[in-house]
């Protein structure tokens, strides 16, 4: 956890707004988090608040907090993400208040930016270092807000450009795999179903306009001509309504989280003779998150 660079002391003045309304993120990449503890010991308050920090991620990756490196982190001001055997997780302490009530118990609030996943290095954005000033924090907000606009309308800009040129591309872009090979793969159905059933009826129109063929035969001919000319028709039109759903879906489909599963393991070694030779038994486990 990299720790705040400086500690605000705002008794007195109004709660700062992220308390009820935590900011948005610019980035997939991490997500803010509001922690709140209370003892009459303002400097245990916050150890505590920071401990429900670090209890979130470290349940992530299923490891348990101790609490004397916590503390002994913090009051050293080292810098520490939650570790299990294979993740890291980076968190930032981006905002403090802290208030006392009546009764002399200290609330303490931290604003956290946590990485989304393990094994990760997250863009954490710091803007809010005026942590309680709230027109500075509404101009932020709207700047957020407009960041993100921006970024959605430019993801969707590349997905309809990318499904234009290749069907159910955009699809994928957007973390849409299944809905984009779908597209993909029906769209080669048709055209192929298309192009196939126009050469079979012009094969059709060959033997059709044969010199020496025979009544029926140019009966059976025809028929299948006309056939071939309906479906080839018909896979045509399939095709173009397919192609400008791709079109639509790929602009107005929300991105995916894109979450992927990950995988810990744990490995021990057990002692099983305690009274001869040291012999040990070697243990391990693995776990898969979704």
């Amino acid at each position: 956890m990299a720790q705040s660079s400086r500690r605000n002391l705002y008794e007195g003045r109004p709660m700062p707004d992220w308390i009820e309304s935590p900011p948005i993120a610019h980035n997939s990449s991490y997500y803010f988090k509001v922690f709140d503890a209370r003892d009459v010991d303002m400097e245990k308050a916050r150890n505590q608040a920071i401990k429900k920090a670090f209890q979130q991620a470290m349940n992530f990756v299923s490891t348990a907090v101790n609490s004397a490196d916590v503390y002994k982190a913090i009051e050293e001001g080292k810098n520490l993400d939650v570790i299990s055997e294979t993740y890291s997780i980076p968190i930032y302490v981006t905002c403090e208040f802290q208030k006392q009530r009546p009764d002399k118990v200290w609330v303490y609030w931290i604003l956290c930016q946590i990485a989304v996943r393990g094994n990760v290095v997250p863009l954490f954005n710091t803007h809010f270092s005026e942590c309680n000033t709230h027109d500075l924090w509404d101009e932020k907000k709207k700047q957020v807000e407009n960041d993100l606009e921006k970024e959605r309308k430019r993801v969707d800009g590349t997905a309809l450009a990318a499904s234009f040129f290749i069907p159910g591309a955009g699809q994928m872009y957007k973390g849409k795999g299944g809905v984009g090979a779908g597209i993909l793969l029906g769209e080669m159905a048709l055209v192929g179903g298309g192009v196939t059933c126009y050469f079979f009826g012009k094969k059709q129109l060959n033997v059709m306009r044969g010199v020496n063929v025979e009544y029926d035969a140019f009966r059976s001919a025809q028929q299948l001509y006309n056939t071939m000319r309906i479906v080839s028709y018909s896979c045509y039109g399939a095709a173009a309504a397919l192609y400008i759903f791709n079109l639509c879906n790929a602009y107005m489909i929300a991105p995916s989280d894109r979450k992927f599963p990950q995988l810990t393991y744990n490995a021990a070694f057990i002692p099983v003779n305690e009274f001869t030779a040291p012999t040990y038994a070697m243990g391990a486990s693995v776990q898969i998150k979704f």
